[in-house]
């Protein structure tokens, strides 16, 4: 059985795999380290999900909420979009043996061991989609309180270290549109016509490494 295999090994395997899969999506090689990790971490997880529980949603849930945690954790260290981390970081979850089987088993006109099969594969499936889903949303919800409490203490420079507005990352450019960003201030009940030109001026002049620009200033450039 696949979890008589020492965890050491699997975990080392897995983060191979993982930085394979890296490597063909083109990720930068000072990241694959860290993609290699992710992977690896959450493999483990669902290793021992398999002893732990008999459905498959638990385990393969548990697996993928992990991978996207360590994703968002390691995309605001690093300054990353989390996409980069988790989908290298799912792939050894991806149940292909299962939907392979499935297929195989139907050709062979063995239907009551494909539906067993294919539904084990499906609910897997389900289940990473679901560990990251819930994982991102909470992660949206964490970063709308950080800009909520950034702006009630007046302090508009920390909203560029949680929220990307422009939603546009060219190297390491970030485009501001302020528009966006009084939509985004009046979503969470928060005054901006009690802010100041000042408060925009120490946003754009953020001494962080990114460059903040704002729209207007950006089609002047071109």
């Amino acid at each position: 059985m696949i979890t008589q295999v020492p965890l050491w090994q699997h975990f080392l395997f897995a983060a191979f795999a993982t930085c394979g899969f890296a490597i063909f999506f083109n990720v930068q090689p000072k990241l694959l380290l860290w993609e290699a990790l992710v992977g690896a971490i959450g493999w483990v997880v669902y290793l021992i999900g398999i002893d732990h529980y008999e459905n498959p949603m638990i385990y393969s849930f548990l697996a993928a909420a992990v991978i996207s945690l360590c994703s968002e954790i390691l995309a605001r260290k690093l300054k990353q979009p989390a996409i980069l981390f988790v989908i290298p970081g799912i792939l050894p979850l991806v149940p292909g043996v299962g939907l392979y089987q499935t297929v195989y088993l139907i050709m062979f006109k063995k239907y009551t061991l494909a539906a067993s099969t294919g539904t084990k594969a499906v609910i897997v499936s389900m289940g990473i989609a679901l560990g990251i889903l819930v994982i991102a949303s909470l992660s949206r919800v964490f970063n709308l309180y950080k800009l909520k409490k950034a702006f009630s203490r007046n302090d508009a420079a920390k909203y560029v270290d949680w929220v990307n507005l422009g939603k546009n990352r060219t190297g390491n450019k970030f485009v501001l549109n302020r528009d966006e960003l009084n939509e985004h201030l009046n979503s969470l009940n928060i005054d901006t016509d009690s802010y100041k030109k000042l408060d925009l001026e120490k946003m754009e002049k953020n001494s962080s490494q990114d460059i903040i620009l704002d729209d207007d200033t950006l089609k002047e450039s071109e």
